[in-house]
């Protein structure tokens, strides 16, 4: 049963009632490791040294893949949620101590696509003289980069949580197993990927503080998407094993 945007969202609404705590501190976890790295990497940057420009846009690149590896881990914390399993702050570095290389295959090749579409106008940011036209080139590689994560997530968007769920399978079967998963769910994809959008407009009027609320929704949401593309929904629910007790009160 394939579910709709509506459905899913209700799934993730259900799940986040009351459980809202977690999910946003390990949001705000993640966000103060990006804005601390980011500082600490940008500090350093020396315009007039091609060599150091080059190296802080190497680290950018592996502070995203961080990051990367990071959002796996909160997808974990929020498929245990969903599935009213023990989940903790923990989470966040659970592919750190699993086989991260797998995740890092995974992670690096979608990093690599977005480099490639990304690195004619991170070049012309960093050679150009003019603050204005820097930033507008930057601001046309982030705008660049999410679209092409965007369209390569329709194919390969699954990958990281079928590696959470087969700790035995290797990046390149999980990225074979998404395509196919994703036969089919492509459009619903970028429904559900679409119609938050408004939703992410009006938390710009709240100075982004309304994201800390939004990203827990919006991943809680794509976690059950996972679940209902994997058939997990569907699946039967175990029936409850007969106790002793109720064997003596009912012994036929």
């Amino acid at each position: 049963m394939k579910r709709s945007s509506a459905n899913l969202k209700t799934l993730a609404r259900e799940s986040l009632n009351g459980n809202f705590g977690l999910p946003i501190l390990a949001n705000l976890i993640i966000v103060v490791l990006v804005i601390l790295f980011s500082m600490l990497v940008t500090a350093f940057l020396d315009t007039s040294s091609i060599t150091s420009m080059i190296t802080n846009q190497i680290l950018l690149y592996m502070l995203s893949l961080l990051i990367a590896l990071c959002n796996a881990g909160y997808g974990k914390m929020l498929l245990n949620m969903n599935r009213r399993q023990p989940y903790t702050i923990s989470n966040l570095f659970y592919v750190f101590s699993h086989n991260p290389d797998r995740f890092l295959v995974v992670n690096l090749l979608f990093l690599l696509v977005q480099i490639l579409f990304g690195l004619p106008l991170d070049i012309l940011s960093y050679t150009t003289s003019d603050i204005e036209t820097s930033m507008v080139f930057s601001m046309l590689t982030l705008l660049i980069q999410a679209l092409v994560n965007l369209i390569v997530s329709t194919f390969f968007g699954l990958a990281n949580y079928l590696l959470l769920d087969n700790p035995d399978m290797g990046a390149i079967a999980a990225l074979k197993e998404s395509l196919c998963l994703m036969k089919g769910n492509k459009g619903r994809y970028l429904y559900i990927q679409f119609s938050f959008l408004p939703l992410y407009l009006a938390s710009v009027f709240t100075c982004y503080i309304g994201m800390l609320w939004l990203i827990p929704y919006m991943q809680t949401t794509m976690a059950y998407f996972y679940m209902d593309v994997a058939g997990e929904l569907d699946a039967p629910k175990a029936a409850p094993k007969e106790t002793p007790d109720s064997f003596i009160n009912n012994p036929f």
